[in-house]
């Protein structure tokens, strides 16, 4: 690779000490961040003679110039460079989504009925935190099973103080019924840190606690406690008899697997507890870096950022480095935590575990990347496109009872989902009315105008609408000659009526027409075969786009009803909307709240009542049409 005087006089001044390197494109975008014990020998390897790997050539083939910053020590440069990793997102270097988007669990101990709430951000507010999750659906598995052992509070703080009896919950022995009954807070409390063993696979104690308060109970004649405690037991050791048993000599251990192909890594990681496999993460990202062991640094290194470490991490490949990635994970803690790659037995058998999960990701990936692509090509020939459909745009407007007209602009890239291009447009120029033409006119034109700016536009927009929709983005589209945008409108199915009585033909079984496809300049829409491969990849991001567009009504919706906004309703000042939000516990308890119990707050009139109950019944009423029409 050719390098430019100043660039060759940098890479010859560079030290033979450990640090971070910092790669940078023609317009000074930071494309990578690695760590090296010789910096000098490191960074040279790029540019003097060929590159072993050909994602490594792609990545010089970027390379314009490169910044430095010397550590004393090599575990000080895993750790900068896991923080510049997170700070800059360079395109070449492994990501983790952030940590914001994977789900908690949350319990406040502090609290008097303390319960398990799932949450997607951790906070520092004094509470346990357990996770993060590598996924909703394994957390709703481990909810379940905890909920089916340890008989917890499910309801909400309002739904609590609001009883009047014990729900189903308590007749089906799955809660003890605190709400209404008396309940030992100190039992409860005792089931609460239970509960967050089993989550935390700690199975083993739990067990042998759980018969010790079992038989305590039944000595002292608290036979309804003993049988709640022979419950619990009964039920943990028919889910926990059900684990994977994995034979290791260590009580805690995390093992890891590594698949690489077609430009894709996969990492599956197997969580063991007391010799179970109690959870498992999975990862699949694309990679364009050229050392395996590069890659699983840089993982591990985000992954458990958030993370608790086990006392034993196994890994699959072979490093110096181990133990320096050690120290820089364990930071200043005193906790004893290592670093192996097994050779043989039971520690190198759950490795292979991992490694074979991590190869059936691998696959699943690459199979659904193959079929999105083939998506896309035929894509490309119903509608006759010029080119290949890689980024694909739909905006859908919405605009329940004339209030908060808004759309959204939803993004899909090769095929999936893209939400860091998601956006939401607030329709400035209509006061408030509804019309469909003039808001996508005006949505099309700024869409475009940012497009044009920022060299973002899609290969094709997609209008949720019919003939009329699609001809009012066309006319924005017209006011940019220079522009060459594919615009489709994607009308949904209706039922078929009789054209002269408005009638449904045949109204014990109505039929439907399929979804329609409406192109530029012609008048009969394009169906859709349900179930085809173009029918898919279309309703999917026109079905993304209605629910991008509803999530951003309830939250304005809420917005609108909270703070200053109850006290635009006569006769509701900052008095008495703060006493309304404390005795029903927020927003959510006061929408459920009754005529009758509006009307047992000090300060409310009969005729407040009424105004602040018509208010939420129809914010009520507006999100039951969204859910109907959508």
């Amino acid at each position: 690779m050719a390098l430019d005087p100043a660039t060759r006089a940098k890479l010859a001044a560079l030290p033979r000490t450990p640090g971070v390197y910092l790669m940078k494109d023609r317009d000074q975008r930071i494309i990578y961040v690695g760590k090296a014990v010789d910096l000098k020998a490191r960074i040279g390897s790029y540019f003097i003679g060929k590159p072993e790997h050909l994602k490594t050539a792609a990545l010089v083939q970027e390379i314009t110039t490169f910044d430095v910053i010397l550590t004393s020590t090599e575990v000080e440069a895993l750790l900068l460079e896991r923080t510049l990793i997170k700070h800059h997102q360079p395109v070449f270097n492994i990501l983790l989504r952030d940590d914001k988007e994977y789900p908690w669990l949350r319990v406040d101990l502090r609290d008097d009925w303390p319960r398990i709430t799932k949450v997607r951000k951790k906070k520092d507010d004094g509470a346990r935190y357990l996770g993060p999750f590598g996924g909703a659906g394994f957390l709703r598995t481990m909810l379940d099973a905890t909920y089916r052992i340890f008989p917890l509070i499910r309801c909400s703080p309002h739904e609590f103080r609001a009883a009047k009896r014990p729900c189903n919950y308590y007749h089906m022995k799955m809660c003890l019924g605190p709400c209404t009954l008396p309940v030992d807070k100190a039992v409860y409390r005792t089931m609460v840190e239970d509960a967050l063993a089993f989550l935390e696979g700690r199975s083993r104690d739990l067990v042998r606690q759980l018969r010790e308060k079992m038989h305590n109970a039944s000595q002292h004649e608290l036979y309804e406690l003993a049988a709640s405690y022979r419950d619990q037991l009964v039920a943990f050791e028919s889910i926990t008899e059900r684990q994977a048993v994995v034979a290791l000599d260590v009580p805690e251990a995390d093992a890891v697997g590594l698949a690489e192909g077609d430009g894709m890594v996969a990492i599956h990681v197997l969580m063991v507890r007391e010799g179970k496999i109690v959870g498992s993460d999975g990862f699949v990202m694309p990679t364009d870096l050229r050392e395996p062991i590069t890659v699983l640094e840089q993982f591990l290194m985000q992954y458990y950022d958030a993370r608790s470490l086990p006392g034993t991490l196994f890994v699959p490949l072979v490093s110096s480095t181990w133990e320096d990635l050690a120290t820089a994970l364990r930071g200043e803690t005193t906790m004893k935590f290592t670093v192996v790659h097994p050779q043989r037995g039971p520690r190198a058998e759950v490795v292979r575990l991992a490694e074979r999960n991590a190869a059936y990701g691998l696959s699943e990936a690459l199979r659904a990347s193959t079929q999105r692509q083939s998506s896309l090509e035929i894509l490309k020939e119903r509608l006759k496109l010029t080119e290949l459909p890689q980024r694909i745009e739909c905006i859908d407007i919405s605009n329940f009872h004339e209030t908060a007209v808004v759309a959204s602009d939803v993004c899909f890239v090769g095929g999936k989902p893209a939400r860091e291009f998601y956006r939401h447009y607030t329709i400035e120029g209509l006061n408030g009315r509804a019309d469909d033409y003039a808001s996508i006119r005006e949505v099309v034109r700024r869409r475009i105008e940012r497009g044009m700016r920022d060299s973002d536009l899609p290969d094709l927009l997609v209008i949720d609408g019919g003939r009329g929709q699609l001809e009012a983005a066309l006319e924005s589209a017209a006011g940019f000659p220079q522009l060459r945008l594919a615009i489709v409108g994607l009308a949904k199915s209706r039922i078929e009526k009789n054209r002269f009585t408005g009638r449904a033909i045949d109204t014990s079984a109505p039929k439907r027409s399929f979804e329609r496809v409406f192109l530029p300049g012609q008048t009969e829409g394009l169906a859709l075969a349900p179930g085809s491969a173009e029918y898919r990849l279309m309703t999917s991001i026109r079905d993304e786009a209605h629910r991008f567009a509803l999530q951003h009504h309830r939250r304005k919706r809420k917005k609108a009803l909270q703070g200053s906004s109850l006290e635009e309703i006569p006769g509701i000042g900052p008095t008495l909307r703060k006493r309304l939000l404390e005795t029903f516990g927020g927003l959510d308890g006061l929408r459920q709240a009754s005529l009758e119990q509006l009307k047992n707050v000090k300060g409310m009139s009969e005729n407040v009542c009424v105004a602040l109950h018509a208010a939420l019944r129809g914010a009520e009423d507006v999100e039951s049409k969204m859910k109907t029409e959508g």
